[in-house]
Order: structure tokens, then sequence, then C-alpha cells
């Protein structure tokens, strides 16, 4: 009897153990946060494609952000939907990280996080209608394809929607946990990751970590700093254009577009075509200030040539467009409070005038009273084009021809004078 007893225990906890490797899920790590961005869209693909790599079952995605992009979070979104994946909301999904959310297969949240205030929004301001209706319903296919209200979901991203006993018209709808989980919005709510993923029974095969370059790459790819990298870029080389000698402007200047570029080479998001047309663009825009006299083509193709790469190393042309309009504004107020207090470049001295023409050095002007000066002869002192500078009788005086090209340094005959102006013309040599 006793024999049997044993030999029944041993066969359940065999079969215990056997039932317990069986329901484990092989999965595979990857905390994804902060910013929602070009770098961290491209990050997440390698990451899910590390996963198929290793046969992993699913993916545990530990999620923590207040948003970014919304052209990311749709790549992000498609990412997360490649693949059976198990969201935990450990903090905040905020704005974009809604969407990566109710990307999942399954959705949870950890006690204390929130999610929801979805509303896209360019330079700090509402998006046009037709942006939060794609946005909403973006937002509305993937709640509804795992079994979450589509309306609710529009209504983090619409303040128009109101849902009786959540939202009002007017207002955004962010959910809390608890929240989440009475309007069936969250698969369920832990006290912590740990309890999750003692609870799910997850087998974590590996893990997608970030390496230093990756965190560098997120910081140089994010908004307010690549536009910050731009901006000092532009003002850098234009400086240097305008004060004599290549010097520290120039270098922080070269410096700061470096690491724009650089951070769009480093997340994938542009290549080294990018840099290439921009160095392109400078030398002709050099060539056009420096060489070749007047701005014509050459000038015109090099900025068009570095606009060019700048929208390039942009996901999209409404980015690009913002980044380059910031740019441009804080270039050129850089640039006149540093050429305020710097001496310029004497190429552009060429561009103005500064001759004065005062009477300490002698020169006057016409008036009424010198037609004692009609039959008398002088010398042009300025290129007559007709108008110009002649000295008669130890004066300078402005003077016209009748429409003649008369050279510096020519002699000249007052042929009239008509109020204030003093006709001439050249004196031919016999």
């Amino acid at each position: 009897m006793k024999q049997l007893f044993k030999t029944m225990m041993l066969t359940v906890l065999f079969a215990s153990f056997f039932l317990t490797s069986v329901m484990a899920l092989d999965v595979w790590e990857i905390q994804f946060r902060g910013e929602v961005s070009p770098s961290q869209s491209v990050w997440l693909e390698k990451a899910y494609e590390e996963a198929r790599e290793n046969g992993a079952e699913a993916v545990y995605l530990v999620l923590d952000t207040l948003g970014g992009r919304v052209d990311s979070a749709l790549e992000m979104s498609k990412t997360i939907s490649s693949m059976e994946t198990l969201v935990l909301v450990d903090g905040s999904a905020i704005s974009a990280g809604a969407l990566l959310a109710f990307s999942g297969s399954e959705m949870y949240m950890v006690g204390g996080s929130t999610i929801g205030g979805a509303e896209p929004q360019i330079g700090g301001e509402r998006a046009d209608e037709k942006t939060v209706s794609v946005w909403s319903a973006e937002l509305a296919a993937q709640a509804q394809k795992n079994g979450r209200d589509p309306q609710i979901a529009r209504a983090m991203a619409d303040e128009t929607i109101a849902i009786e006993g959540l939202v009002e018209s007017g207002k955004l709808l962010t959910l809390t946990a608890e929240e989440a989980l009475n309007t069936g919005m969250t698969d369920g709510v832990y006290k912590s990751e740990q309890d999750f993923r003692q609870e799910k029974n997850l087998n974590i095969i590996g893990s997608t970590g970030k390496t230093t370059i990756n965190y560098v790459t997120d910081f140089l790819t994010s908004a307010a700093i690549s536009t910050l990298l731009l901006t000092i870029g532009i003002a850098g080389l234009l400086i240097e254009f305008f004060t004599p000698g290549f010097g520290i402007p120039g270098a922080i200047g070269l410096g700061a577009l470096s690491l724009y570029f650089g951070g769009g080479i480093l997340s994938g998001a542009s290549g080294w075509e990018t840099v290439l047309l921009f160095i392109v663009g400078l030398v002709l825009l050099i060539l056009e200030v420096f060489v070749i006299p007047g701005f014509g083509v050459t000038g015109i193709l090099g900025m068009l040539a570095m606009f060019g790469s700048i929208f390039l190393a942009t996901p999209d042309p409404a980015s690009a467009i913002q980044s380059l309009v910031i740019a441009l504004i804080g270039s050129i107020v850089l640039v006149a409070v540093v050429l305020r207090f710097t001496p310029g470049r004497r190429v552009f001295k060429r561009l103005v005038l500064e001759t004065s023409e005062t009477r300490a050095n002698g020169y006057v002007a016409a008036k009424p009273g010198l037609h004692h000066l009609i039959g008398k002869t002088g010398t042009a002192k300025t290129v007559l084009r007709p108008s110009g500078t002649a000295e008669i009788e130890n004066q300078f005086i402005d003077v016209v021809t009748s429409g003649e090209y008369v050279e510096e340094g020519t002699r000249i005959q007052v042929m009239d004078v008509e109020g204030m102006r003093v006709i001439v013309r050249e004196v031919k040599k016999e």
C-alpha cells in the first residue's frame, strides 16, 4: 500500500512539473521607456527581429512613455502588431504611448499607471481635424482589434467625444489602471512587474537592452535637441561667413551639424547621402560668396541642396519645415547679436557703400546760382553713368550727363544748369 502511495505521489509531482513546463510561455523581454522617436522605432524593430531569431513565442513589452512623434508611433504600432505581444504599462502610456499599449495582443497595467491623453499636436497646438480624425481612428482600430471599446480609445484623442460617466465634451480622456480595468480597456491590473511575471508564468529566454550608443542616438534625435543642433549649426556657419578668419563659430557650427546628421545616421532614419548633399550645397554657397560674382544659379543650387539634405534627414516634410523655420529664426537672432559686437568680413563690406561724401572732403551739392559754371571745364572724379561727381574750379560738384557713359578721370565741360542739375559732357580730344 505504501509503495502504491509513493508511486502516485511521484506521478503527481512529475505531472505537475511537466504541465508547468508546458504552460510556461517563452518570451523575449523588451523594456521601452522614454520618448517615442525615430531612433526608438528603429531600435524596437531590431529588438523584435532579435526575438524572432531566438525562437520566442511572444514579446513581453514593458512600456513607460509620455509619448512623442505620431509617425514613429504608427511605425512602432506595426512592429508590435507583427508578433504576439504582452504589453505591461508600468508608469504611463500617454499620447503616442496609448497606441503602443493598444497594439499589444494583451495589455496589462501596474497599479498607479495611466493611459490616454492622446491628442495629436503640432507646435504645442491641437492638430487639424484631418490629423485628429486619422489618429483617433487608428487608436480605435487597434483597441477594437484586441477586444477593447473603440469609442473609449477615440475619446483619448478627440476632445469632442463625450462618454457618460467617463468624460464630458471638451476634455481628453485619461484612465487610471483601475478605471481601465473597469471599462475593459486592460486585461488586468497587478501590484508590480514582478507579480505580473509570476502570475503569467513567463519564461524569459532573453532580452534586448539599450547600449550607450542607443541612449546617445535617442538624445540627438529628440525633437528639441535636433532642432537646437540645426539652429546652432546654421548660425555658426553664417557667423563664420560674416566675421574674419575661421575660428570658433565655424567649428561650433560644423560640430552641431555633425551631431544633427550623425543622430539620423545612427538611428537609421537617414544615410550618408544627406551629409554629402549638405556638403555639396555648402561648397556651392562658398563658391557663390567668395569666387563667383553676384548671386545666381550656383547660390540657388547650394541653398536647395542644403535644404534638401535637411528634409532627407527628417522623418516627414511637416517636421522638416517646422525644424527649419525655427532654426532659421533662431539663427537670424544669433547672427544679429554676434555681429552687433564683432567686426564684419571684408567680402561683405563690398556689398555696401561705406564712403561718406562730406563737406569736409570737399563734396557739395549743386545749388541754384551755379550758372556761372556754364562753359567751365573740370575732371570726372567718379564714373558718370550718367550721374556722378566732378571737380570744377576746385569744388566737388554733383553732375549728370545727357545719357553718355564717362570714365573717371575724363575731362568734362559744363553745358547747362537746370535747377539742381549740372549737365556736363565729355571734352573730346582734338
